[in-house]
This record gives C-alpha cells, sequence and structure tokens, in this order.
C-alpha cells in the first residue's frame, strides 16, 4: 500500500534534504572522514594508538587460567577433589568472561561444568587458542590432568554488540563530536567568504546595468550578489554579502508595517514568484517608494535553490502622482466653487433678492413652459394676482425695514400653501403673482380664500417689536383660456380683479368674473 506525504511533511523533507545537502555539511563530514583516515594511519604507522584487543585478552586470559590453576592445585592438595565444582563455578563468576571450566585427570575422571562440551573445541594435544585454553596441572613434578577454561568470543558476532565496544563507542564519539564542531566553525567561518565569487562577473556586470536594485539571496536568505543600484539605494551593501538579509532593518521594518510575511520566504517555500509588494522605506540614503518583486531561481525541478530580489524605485513616479492628485483635488474644488458661483448668480438672474420669489423674466420663462405642458395635458391654469394692503402705511409706521420684514413674511406664507408645480413671483413692490397648475377657477377661489386668511391672522406677527399689528392682502383671479390664452393678458385681467377688491374694501377674493361688467 503507498502512503503520499502531505505538504507539511514534504516541506520538512525539502529542508533536511538542503541542510545535508548544504556546503558546511559536506565539508564538515568530509573533514570528519579525513580525520578518522589520519587516526587510522598514525596507528597503522607508529602503532600503540589504537590499542591491540586481541593481544590484551590473550593476555588476561592467560593470567587468568594460571591463577584459576593454582586455584585448583591448592585445592586438591588440601582438600581434595570434592570440591572442585565449587572453586569452578567460583571461578566462572568472579571472571565472566569465562564460559565454561573443566578439570580433566589422567586416569580418566573429569570435573566440569555444565555445558563445557558445547563450548570446549581443542583436540587432546592441540595448542591453546584464545577462547580455549588449557594449562597441565602437575604434583610432585608429574602431570596428573589438566585445567580447561572456555572464554567468550573477542570479536562481536553482531551489530549491536560491535557498537558496544569501547573501541567502536570512542570513534562514534570522536565523530559526532567532530561533526558538530567541524560544522559550526564552518557555518560561521563561510560568513567571512566571498559568496559573490560564486556569481559570474558577466552576470554581475549585467545586474549592475539595470536601474533596478537587484538582491540574490541562497536558501538560507543569505545576500550573494547585490548590485550596484541596490548599493546606491542602501547605502553601502558590502558588509550585507554572506549574510542574512534581515540585517536590512529598514527593510524589515517596511514589511513588518505592510504586514505579512517576507516574500522572498514565500518564493523559497512555494518556489512560486511574489510580485508587486509596495514598500515605503526609509533607507540610510533617504525616503524611497519601491515595488518588490521576488522570483525563484530553480533547479530545474519544484525546489528553490535561491531567490532574486528586486527593489523598483518608484519615487520620483509617487511624487508626480501626489502632485497630480493635488492637482486634480485643487481642480475639483475650483469647478464646485464655479458650480455655486453659478448657482448663486442663477439665483441673482431669476429670484427676487429680498424675497426669494421668482423675478419677473424668470416668472414669464417658467410660465411658457407650464402653459405648454397643460396644454398637452389638457389641464387648466388660474392667474392670481395679489398685494399687500395699505402697504405705504407699514413702510410710514414702521420704517422700510419693517416693510422689507413683511414683504418676506407675505413671500414666505404665499409660498407655503402653494404646491410643488405652482409658480410664485414678485411682480414689483407689494404684488406678487401666483400661476396655480391643473387647477380650475373654483379651486383657485378656495386656494386664494385660504393663502388670505392665514395672511390675515399671521403676517402682522412678523414685526415681533409691535404687537397687535394687523396686515391683510387682496387677490384677483383669472382663469387661463376662459376669456384670454395670452399669460399677459390673463395677468391683466386678474390684475383687475384684484384692483376690485381694493377698492370693495380690502383683504379679499375676487375673480375676474365677478366684476360688475362681467354681469353686465
Amino acid at each position: 500500500m503507498s502512503t503520499s506525504l502531505t505538504a507539511p511533511q514534504r516541506h520538512w523533507l525539502s529542508l533536511i534534504a538542503r541542510w545535508f545537502s548544504g556546503p558546511a555539511t559536506r565539508v564538515a563530514l568530509g573533514l570528519v572522514a579525513l580525520m578518522v583516515m589520519l587516526v587510522l594511519l598514525v596507528d597503522l604507522l607508529v602503532g600503540g594508538l589504537i590499542p591491540n584487543q586481541t593481544e590484551r585478552a590473550r593476555s588476561e586470559r592467560r593470567l587468568t587460567l594460571q591463577v584459576v590453576a593454582g586455584q585448583v592445585v591448592y585445592q586438591l592438595q588440601n582438600q581434595g577433589p570434592g570440591q572442585l565444582p565449587q572453586l569452578l563455578a567460583g571461578a566462572m563468576q568472579k571472571h565472566p568472561e569465562i564460559r565454561s571450566a573443566a578439570v580433566a585427570i589422567h586416569d580418566g575422571r573429569s570435573i566440569a561444568t555444565a555445558e563445557h562440551a558445547g563450548f570446549w573445541r581443542l583436540a587432546p594435544g592441540a595448542t591453546s587458542t584464545l577462547e580455549n585454553m588449557r594449562s597441565t596441572l602437575s604434583a610432585d613434578g608429574q602431570p596428573w590432568g589438566e585445567l580447561q577454561l572456555s572464554f567468550a568470543p573477542v570479536v562481536p558476532t553482531g551489530l549491536l554488540a560491535w557498537l558496544r565496544q569501547p573501541l567502536v563507542l570512542s570513534f562514534v564519539a570522536l565523530a559526532a563530536l567532530g561533526f558538530a564542531a567541524f560544522h559550526l566553525y564552518l557555518r560561521r567561518a563561510m560568513v567571512y567568504l566571498d559568496p559573490s565569487r560564486v556569481v559570474p562577473d558577466r552576470v554581475r556586470a549585467a545586474l549592475d546595468t539595470l536601474t533596478e536594485g537587484v538582491l540574490v539571496l541562497d536558501t538560507d536568505e543569505k545576500v550573494m550578489l547585490a548590485n550596484r543600484a541596490f548599493s546606491a539605494m542602501a547605502g553601502d551593501s558590502t558588509a550585507l554579502t554572506g549574510h542574512t538579509i534581515d540585517r536590512l532593518q529598514w527593510l524589515m521594518d517596511a514589511l513588518q508595517a505592510h504586514g505579512g510575511e517576507a516574500p522572498w520566504r514565500l518564493t523559497l517555500q512555494t518556489n512560486q514568484p511574489q510580485v508587486g509588494q509596495n514598500l515605503r522605506l526609509s533607507t540610510p540614503t533617504g525616503t524611497l517608494h519601491t515595488v518588490m518583486n521576488c522570483s525563484p531561481i530553480s533547479d530545474g525541478g519544484n525546489d528553490a535553490r535561491g531567490c532574486l530580489v528586486t527593489l523598483s524605485d518608484v519615487t520620483e513616479l509617487h511624487e508626480r502622482t501626489e502632485r497630480l492628485r493635488e492637482a486634480m483635488a485643487e481642480l475639483e474644488a475650483s469647478r464646485e466653487e464655479i458650480r455655486r458661483k453659478n448657482e448663486e448668480l442663477v439665483v441673482l438672474a431669476t429670484r427676487d433678492p429680498l424675497t426669494g420669489c421668482l423675478n419677473r423674466r424668470a416668472f414669464a420663462a417658467e410660465a411658457t413652459a407650464l402653459i405648454v405642458a397643460a396644454t398637452i395635458d389638457g389641464q387648466t391654469l388660474c392667474c392670481v394676482m395679489c398685494d399687500i394692503d395699505h402697504f405705504k402705511r407699514v413702510n410710514d409706521t414702521y420704517g422700510h425695514a419693517g416693510g422689507d420684514v413683511v414683504l418676506q413674511a407675505a413671500a414666505k406664507a404665499l409660498g407655503s400653501g402653494l404646491r410643488t408645480g405652482d409658480l410664485l413671483a414678485r411682480f414689483g413692490g407689494e404684488e406678487f403673482c401666483i400661476l396655480l397648475a391643473g387647477t380650475s377657477l373654483a379651486q383657485a377661489r378656495e386656494i386664494a380664500e385660504r393663502l388670505r386668511a392665514d395672511i390675515e391672522a399671521h403676517l402682522g406677527q412678523a414685526l415681533r417689536e409691535h404687537q397687535g399689528v394687523r396686515v391683510t392682502m387682496s387677490f384677483g383671479i383669472e382663469q387661463l383660456g376662459v376669456r384670454k390664452s395670452d399669460i399677459d393678458a390673463v395677468i391683466d385681467l386678474a390684475d383687475q380683479a384684484l384692483y376690485y377688491s381694493k377698492q370693495n374694501g380690502r383683504n379679499r377674493v375676487t375673480a375676474y368674473e365677478d366684476l360688475p361688467q362681467q354681469g353686465a
């Protein structure tokens, strides 16, 4: 059954492979191998540097054989053979390398420990070996038997036994410590080497012609090359070569302010380019606006062997953009001011400055459009002329300022009682003209009567400094198209009706058809 590795597992395996394939690791392994070979060579030439384990074991076992043989002779001479089994067992316990022991007497008797026959392999009369040793036992100068000892093998028979050997452990420890020391030293020493020499001069010359700042990073984020434009941008970048890029504190501060992980780190991890990152850099040479791009340097496979970092200086473009933005803002402000002035001019050209009502010229233009629309829709229009009663008396009593206040209040009262489509204009002095759209004569009477009553009740209150003042208005009405279809003629007829209202007591509403001559 096949299993697929997850993305994090592949990432860690890639990191481990890159670490073992790094120059410091490979050189450290080579130095460790060279050190071990030199130790073996010195031992071979000089001798004695590495102890001969076989000869040492042979000497020690011969001494053990002699000691046990002396103990056996003493036991036989003083206590007899009955205690020999205990003596042999005690010797095996005292010397763990002894696997079995036996005492063979020439008369055919033999006193041996368990499994001695399985470990003893010497034929009668054969010379002792490293694992099977014999010693002749004598009494009164006459041999009467021999002591046979079987020892454990000196050379290990398995991998685990080999690894437990002191000499092997010593070499493993020496190799591990040597690798750690060499690797640490090389990593620190390589910082002071000139990594730019790995970049050919023709490539360096080509990169120096670019106006963009260029950095070439290895997989450990160390700077292998900084072109001339980057040096001019960063001040002096020669001390950075061979060190990690995070030593550029001004660059790291800009990335931290921007947020997110360093783009070259993402490029090395994913083997994908990272482009278009805008950075505002406070470099030793000044503040720069740049665009950073990072591209992987691949080995032809799926792993990035380095990263090409470019910084494009767009400070001048940024400044031009800012100036253009400011100019556009000023232009927008100017356009808004012109629009406001135009609106003021339109108001000045179309509105009465005192009351805010339409002036006669603007009223004539809008009335023409309103009449055309009403004719098309088949609607009726009514014209209402009105003015303030005894306005000269108001001016004489309260001054022209009081008269202006009354005129403004009258215009406000008339405008608040009209609909959105109706027109209100000041025709001069205290006289106003109203054009009611889509209104019959009867409806115009009701509207005019409502306005008259409201003005009678409240217009005098405009003179706040004078209590109890009563100000009224008179109204005249005529419908467009009944007698006249011309707006000026209709206004004249409505003005005649207004004159009739003023001649007959004021503060009243009169339609042109109500005049006596109309009845006659």
